[in-house]
């Protein structure tokens, strides 16, 4: 299956704002896709299911999380403005200037992130990091009407567009992890055409930007025999990136496959061999304790389960504007099939 194919899909995926814990407008998205060739189920935290092959052998999980950082309004003063918390792990510099559609009970907002301007600060100020404290929000309404339209503990995500850049590139807000659901989604879609035989499902998580929250409840409902995470990875052709600690994952590398305590080692080798044997490129990275993604999650618990950890290699991570190489979706989709398809039966990843 050729990701190009459905770039329409991926760019409706990444538009829908859906911040942790209030998933279900990308939730909706990726069911309604799923629903034209796998069995879709939703769970009350957030999580959406779609299964293939449900009495196959194996039973293998998916997974790539769907909800995208934003934030989440705390109070509105007597002119309207509005302060607001992090909902995620937002560096709180790329947020200034920026649009916010707040997603308001009567139809959405656009605010702005505003700041004191540039000519009234100190020369000591100047020279501050903005914290989220100094920023709010504007929306131009009054005071009453902010209040009654805005009240506190309405979400909100950074309003920017879907941009494909040169050949092979695509820029948005939420690649992180959307296009990862996206790759798992994909992948299915292409088993689900082939001769897989196991049971496959690709779960669109909720909450892993908050603790892999959602990730912990799939595992515990589906029980896989063999889970991987998708997410995206640093991407290290840009300036200061830290090869030594993150090791060299340019754009073009093709599928970032992690090294960790918590990845099960027989799975790591099966996800070489597939992208092996079908010339699928691939890099490794070193997590030696957790990894940071739905995983540490996944296989802890319950009764527990192998796992690995397949990334995306992410150019300006948590910001407006994360960038993509469609090539690098591209391998991920295929490792993950291949993957699958070769896995055998009886299988049980005992070390």
């Amino acid at each position: 299956m050729n990701v190009l194919d459905n770039l329409s899909l991926l760019e409706e995926l990444l538009m829908a704002p859906a911040p942790s814990g209030f998933e279900r407008l990308a939730a909706k998205v990726f069911a309604r896709e799923a629903a034209t060739f796998a069995e879709v189920t939703r769970d009350h935290y957030g999580n959406t299911y779609a299964t293939i092959n449900p009495d196959g052998p194996q039973r293998v999980l998916l997974v790539g999380h769907i909800d995208e950082i934003g934030v989440m309004v705390s109070y509105v003063d007597d002119k309207g403005l509005i302060s607001f918390k992090a909902l995620g792990g937002w560096d709180s510099q790329v947020l200034v200037g920026q649009r916010v559609r707040l997603l308001a009970a009567d139809g959405d907002l656009i605010a702005v992130v505003g700041k004191k301007p540039i000519h009234h600060m100190t020369g000591e100020e100047r020279d501050k990091v903005s914290k989220i404290s100094d920023l709010w929000l504007d929306t131009g309404l009054e005071a009453g009407d902010a209040r009654r339209r805005v009240p506190i503990g309405t979400v909100g995500v950074i309003e920017a567009p879907f941009v494909r850049v040169g050949e092979h590139r695509v820029i948005s807000k939420a690649l992180d992890d959307r296009v990862g659901a996206f790759a798992v989604l994909e992948a299915l879609r292409t088993l689900q055409a082939s001769d897989c035989r196991h049971r496959v499902t690709a779960v669109a998580t909720a909450q892993e930007e908050i603790g892999s929250l959602g990730a912990r409840l799939a595992a515990v409902r589906e029980r896989p025999t063999v889970t991987i995470a998708v997410d995206v990875g640093f991407e290290t052709g840009q300036p200061g990136a830290d090869v030594k600690s993150v090791g060299e994952a340019p754009f073009g590398s093709g599928a970032i496959l992690s090294v960790s305590a918590l990845v099960n080692p027989l799975v790591l080798r099966r996800l070489q061999d597939a992208a092996s044997s079908r010339q699928i490129p691939t890099v490794l990275t070193a997590d030696p304790r957790r990894t940071g993604t739905d995983l540490d999650e996944l296989t802890l618990a319950g009764d527990g389960a192998p796992g690995a950890v397949v990334s995306i290699p992410c150019r300006y991570m948590h910001s407006p504007s994360e960038m993509v190489d469609l090539r690098d979706v591209q391998a991920v989709v295929d490792v993950l099939a291949g993957f699958v398809l070769d896995l055998p039966d009886d299988e049980d990843f005992v070390r």
